[in-house]
């Protein structure tokens, strides 16, 4: 892949829309933590991971296995380190979860219950 060509789409109307909705209510739960807890570094790559899953979603909100970390991480322009820790708070806080079928299985996003 060259340097600068993008994967993914960049534009919420070339997304499926329920993506769309799920990355712009992740943004309202993160908006709402206090800014002591998630400093703006972190609020901005989180942002930049959450539009990048949502524009690796299908129309069932599954992320194929062939999108893997390295890949949404490049096209989020942040490290693994980083990509690890935004995608463990979003896990942990149920808005993604590991699709499990097998041990090729992608990931999905979810609404937290």
């Amino acid at each position: 892949m060259e340097p600068g060509v993008r994967l993914l789409p960049i534009e919420a109307r070339d997304m499926v829309p329920s993506a769309v909705r799920w990355a712009r209510a992740v943004h309202t739960a993160v908006a709402a933590v206090p800014r002591q807890v998630i400093l703006r570094p972190a609020r901005e790559s989180m942002s930049a991971i959450v539009w990048v899953l949502a524009a690796a979603a299908d129309y069932e909100d599954r992320i194929p296995p062939a999108f893997t970390a390295a890949v949404l991480a490049r096209e989020a322009g942040v490290g693994a380190r980083v990509w690890q820790k935004r995608t463990a708070w979003l896990r942990q806080h149920g808005w993604l979860e590991h699709d499990g079928q097998h041990e090729h299985s992608g990931w999905r996003l979810r609404a937290p219950a």
